[in-house]
């Protein structure tokens, strides 16, 4: 069983970097930032992270997680890969939108580049799981799965940030850029 105090410290870490994040740069946030806003010490931030970039990371990944998981559980009963790979990509919109402001900030960060290895882990784990999955014979001859799902990857995390730091456009044209961006064969 988890002690309650760790659940608690947790969330008010998370709550405390997230907050952050969405009003500065994460390469601009300081453990002492963190430890104000959450209210606790400096060791039990490094009981729980190693910096404000591997906090904040700690704090999306469990939706993106989820988001893998529920995808893999679509995905074996049966629906149509478009359809799926359509979905997911429109879970993962969300889950950006739900925190717009930090990964407006985050992504584009030179100085930290959490986030946005964060996200392509994301992306490139999942299309790993996909790619493995496929009916024999459905991938071109020779393609390395690892490579192509990592470029895969890394141009959806491009085309995220594109959108959010670049010309005003609809979510609804970023998720078809994203799904014209997926190869005829990855469906």
């Amino acid at each position: 069983m988890v002690d309650a105090r760790i659940v608690q410290t947790t969330r008010a870490l998370h709550a405390a970097v997230l907050q952050l994040a969405s009003q500065q740069p994460v390469s601009t946030i300081t453990v002492a930032d963190v430890t104000r806003a959450a209210g606790i010490n400096r060791a039990t931030f490094y009981s729980h992270a190693t910096s404000p970039g591997a906090l904040l990371t700690a704090a999306l990944t469990p939706e993106l997680d989820e988001i893998r998981a529920d995808d893999r559980t679509f995905r074996s009963e049966g629906t149509a890969c478009p359809v799926a790979t359509r979905r997911a990509l429109e879970r993962v919109v969300e889950h950006v939108v739900r925190h717009r402001e930090v990964y407006r900030l985050a992504l584009p960060d030179a100085l930290d580049a959490s986030i946005h290895q964060a996200l392509a882990r994301h992306f490139e784990t999942s299309s790993v799981q996909h790619l493995e999955n496929l009916p024999e014979g459905t991938l071109p001859e020779g393609l390395s799965v690892h490579i192509a799902a990592s470029a895969y990857a890394h141009g959806l995390v491009g085309a995220i940030e594109a959108w959010l730091v670049g010309k005003r456009t609809s979510r609804r044209t970023l998720l078809d850029t994203m799904s014209l961006m997926t190869p005829s064969w990855w469906r």
